[in-house]
């Protein structure tokens, strides 16, 4: 086993798009079907051989040397040509099953990119989001900390009591506590996207954007009727679907094609003798002709060939070796197979039954992608309205944060009602980071499933620095009415964050 103690670490930046990118290379499933091309490829060209003649060059020696008898040499050389004449276009339907294999191949490769890109989107995000929870984890500690730092000085100077820098100091305790659930939250999605991307667990990660302002969100906007048709019409998965249809009725029709009759047509020419150069011209044609009769096969073949001169040696099946003269010479055979295809008929049922099978699938699979979309949508909305749910008790609570740090100011408040007031702070925006990172997982989810773009609809996008969050409103000293999904009327007593 490798020794991996002595692995030094690696670090590395990547953004949004970077990921993607990496996760989508070092997917084995994708890397296995792009391997495939090449080999329905290399199908494709089997099938399109059927189409040219088959050439070969045939070599044929005898030595007798016996005792007391002369000794007898044999030399044949030949160039032999054979050819497909006609079996009723089952040639042409193999390269058409072969070429739609390539297309089903190129489908499931779209299918899993596009199903990859999703999972890599959602980890992403779940660690972007855990990234931004400890920037406000680590700026409520800092805060807290210096409070107690002055809780200290007072209660030195005898200005509050002990059981009042107990509170103080247990307040904190609840803000560290909270810190270090963060940080775990953002190691462990970390290590999940790092999983997606398939990179080594020695590779360290950072994250380029911030969640909080980074990203400009906008209202989800669908006609919902479009957007299913937008699906029906472009999802992948469908179009598969109707390759396969077309794949069944191919195969169906060569199935049911199994009694039309196959000719092949051949030919050779050459030089025997005795020994070389080689001076006996010989040439001939030779005919294959195989032609299914129920269970049966009826299969006919035959040659006939000119020696030119001396004599030579024609191999016919069924006969042997046999030595010919000067002039014509040539062998026909027939032979019925009694029940040599019984398995025929059930090829053609099964033919029927998978594109009877393949058909409904693709009717039920446009429902289903319908119900899909119009569930995705909804989501999508339900999302928003969190978000602005959210929102609002951030709103509610930061100017609670504010009113009580007044209080304290003028003496009307201790400082444990301007701590309590910081926690609750924390965790609505903890609450409101999930549910901004919720919206935009199911704005990547319907992007998936009805195959938009974020970007294109503006549902997502990426502007550095001029985010529109809530958050990053207060984090920049922003107007909050501006923020995406706020609520004009919770925002109207607002100024701003200064």
């Amino acid at each position: 086993m490798q020794n991996r103690g002595n692995v030094e670490r690696v670090r590395i930046h990547m953004n949004m798009d970077q990921a993607v990118l990496i996760g989508t290379t070092n997917n084995i499933i994708l890397r296995t079907l792009d391997s495939k091309k090449e080999i329905a490829k290399m199908v494709i060209a089997e099938r399109w051989r059927e189409f040219l003649p088959k050439v070969g060059v045939q070599y044929l020696g005898l030595r007798n040397v016996n005792t007391g008898s002369s000794d007898n040499l044999y030399n044949d050389v030949r160039l032999t040509v054979q050819q497909l004449v006609f079996d009723g276009g089952e040639a042409s339907l193999q390269v058409e099953v072969a070429k739609l294999n390539d297309l089903l191949n190129e489908q499931d490769f779209k299918i899993n990119s596009t199903k990859v890109k999703l999972e890599i989107q959602k980890a992403y995000m779940k660690a972007l989001a855990a990234k931004g929870k400890i920037l406000l984890g680590r700026k409520s500690v800092e805060k807290m900390e210096e409070s107690l730092r002055k809780s200290k000085v007072e209660f030195s100077q005898g200005l509050i009591t002990k059981v009042q820098l107990m509170e103080v100091s247990n307040k904190i305790k609840q803000a560290q506590f909270t810190f270090l659930k963060f940080k775990n939250e953002s190691n462990q999605a970390l290590l999940e996207l790092k999983q997606v991307l398939s990179l080594d667990f020695h590779v360290d990660i950072d994250l380029e954007e911030n969640i909080y302002t980074d990203f400009a969100i906008t209202e989800p906007v669908f006609d919902t009727e479009e957007t299913i048709i937008r699906a029906i019409n472009t999802r992948e998965d469908l179009k598969k679907s109707q390759v396969i249809v077309r794949k069944l009725k191919n195969e169906k029709k060569i199935a049911d094609n199994y009694w039309i009759p196959k000719l092949y047509l051949g030919g050779y020419a050459g030089k025997n003798g005795n020994e070389f150069p080689l001076r006996h011209d010989i040439y001939g044609v030779n005919f294959n002709f195989v032609m299914p009769l129920g269970s049966s096969v009826v299969q006919s073949n035959g040659s006939m060939g000119v020696q030119k001169d001396g004599t030579g040696i024609q191999t016919y099946p069924g006969f042997g070796n046999q030595t010919v003269g000067p002039g014509l010479n040539g062998y026909e055979s027939s032979t019925i197979k009694f029940f040599d295809n019984m398995a025929y008929s059930r090829k053609i049922m099964e033919g029927e039954v998978q594109l009877s099978e393949a058909v409904l699938s693709l009717k039920n699979m446009e429902n289903q992608v319908a119900v899909e979309v119009q569930k995705s949508l909804d989501r999508t909305t339900e999302a928003w309205e969190l978000l602005k749910i959210s929102n609002s008790r951030v709103l509610l609570n930061w100017e609670a944060l504010k009113i009580s740090n007044t209080k304290m100011n003028v003496g009307q408040s201790k400082k444990e009602d301007l701590l309590n007031s910081e926690l609750d702070f924390v965790r609505a925006e903890q609450e409101l980071t999930d549910s901004l990172v919720g919206y935009m997982i199911s704005c990547y989810e319907a992007a998936y499933i009805a195959n938009v773009d974020v970007t294109q609809r503006k549902l997502i996008q990426f502007q550095k620095g001029r985010g529109n969050s809530l958050i990053g409103a207060l984090l920049q000293g922003k107007d909050p009415k501006k923020a995406a999904a706020v609520d004009s009327n919770d925002g109207a007593s607002f100024p701003g964050a200064n």
